[in-house]
């Protein structure tokens, strides 16, 4: 089984100046201005948990609120301590493109193209920690209006806010409705069907190997937090099923009743 074609290569830039505590606005180590929250949703009581007990309880969400708050109060200089080095540099790129400043700048200085943006939710009305492991987290987060993904990494002993995607705005190759699609379809696959029973299902392939490329032939259905991965043969039939359920939402996974490998 294929277990190990599951990692997605991340390409990251490397740059010795990124982070925000990096960039001459603290240490890094420095106790953020924001307190981080808890939901009322999380607790089935309907009552607000104790902030010490969430933190306590999901350091990751903790952090994902605390950025939350920074970015709602517009405070620079707490929402930049909870980035890592990644989303500072991506973020000044995107703020360079905008003449908002130059190589170098501190994370300060263009943050607030964050809370600028029209379509950026900072009040969530439910969360999930999807995936957790000592060095990486994946929270999903509702609210009102749409939801996302945040990936979070434990950097400079703290946890920070990586990237952060919405989970209703499709990626190239994929359609509205895609991903509830895949999950629906996705048992029903069968090891020998053929490449165009399997497209028929799952609908047409965010991407596709062949041989001619240099690896395995391979299609697969990704989008934000869904990896569903079809192998194939020479003749254009199912190997193997690989599945990627670790980072899903309870209702995907409940919906999932076959193994990630088959």
């Amino acid at each position: 089984m294929r277990a190990t074609r599951l990692a997605v290569p991340l390409v990251v830039v490397a740059l010795a100046a990124g982070a925000c505590g990096d960039d001459g606005d603290g240490d890094g180590d420095e106790p953020v201005a924001a307190e981080p929250r808890s939901l009322a949703s999380v607790d089935p009581t309907g009552s607000p948990a104790d902030p010490a007990e969430v933190q306590a309880a999901d350091e990751p969400q903790a952090a994902y609120l605390a950025w939350l708050d920074a970015l709602g109060a517009r405070d620079a200089a707490a929402a930049c301590e909870r980035h890592a080095p990644e989303l500072t540099i991506e973020l000044r790129y995107e703020a360079i493109l905008l003449d908002r400043a130059e190589l170098g700048d501190p994370c300060t200085g263009f943050v607030a193209l964050l809370w600028e943006d029209p379509l950026r939710e900072v009040d969530p009305v439910e969360l999930e920690t999807t995936r957790a492991t000592e060095e990486k987290a994946t929270v999903a987060a509702r609210f009102d209006a749409g939801s996302e993904t945040a990936q979070l990494v434990y950097h400079r002993a703290q946890w920070r806010v990586l990237s952060t995607a919405s989970r209703t705005d499709p990626l190239p190759g994929a359609t509205d409705g895609a991903p509830q699609r895949w999950v629906r379809e996705w048992c029903d696959l069968a090891v020998g069907a053929e490449r165009g029973d399997v497209v028929a299902r799952m609908g047409e392939p965010s991407g596709e190997y062949t041989l001619d490329d240099g690896g395995e032939p391979q299609l697969w259905w990704a989008q934000d937090q869904y990896d569903f991965r079809a192998y194939l043969d020479a003749r254009g039939r199912v190997l193997d099923l690989v599945g990627d359920y670790d980072a899903l939402g309870a209702a995907d996974r409940d919906q999932l009743d076959c193994p990630e490998l088959r």
